[in-house]
């Protein structure tokens, strides 16, 4: 019995062979024309250049910057999609049980008792923080 690749056909599996080894010793595809390999870089073009920092670039929503979607991305880690709607004092214990820092539970626990928020949104306004600007949104 002899073992092997019983897939294809010999004359398939030696075209594959060639195939495989021309792409490792070139370097490239062996199936690729010439005119459409592309063009070593010299790291200059414009796929290299960074953005400055911008209100809106990279995910930050209109209204927010950097650190507010950072914040509320970190609090909403600390707070259970389940406990929603909750008062204050149940999000400040779902927030000590994910080992918040003190300073969070605390800000936590001195939110308006008498309020039930149905969201990590509408907690982080809570708290005083900006969130997204309602009057560009779709």
């Amino acid at each position: 019995m002899e073992l092997g690749n019983s897939k294809h056909a010999q004359h398939r599996d030696s075209e594959l062979a060639r195939e495989t080894r021309e792409y490792v010793e070139a370097g490239h595809s062996s199936r690729a024309e010439p005119w459409r390999e592309t063009a070593p870089t010299d790291g200059g073009g414009p796929q290299d250049e960074v953005p400055a920092a911008a209100e809106g670039v990279g995910g930050t929503p209109p209204g927010m910057d950097g650190d507010d979607v950072a914040g509320r991305s970190d609090l909403a880690r600390l707070l259970d999609p389940g406990e929603f709607p909750a008062d204050a004092q149940r999000l400040a214990a779902t927030a000590a049980r994910h080992q918040a820092d003190d300073a969070t539970v605390a800000a936590l626990r001195a939110l308006p008792p008498d309020r039930r928020y149905r969201t990590v949104s509408e907690v982080w306004t809570a708290l005083g923080h900006r969130t997204e600007d309602d009057t560009r949104r779709f």
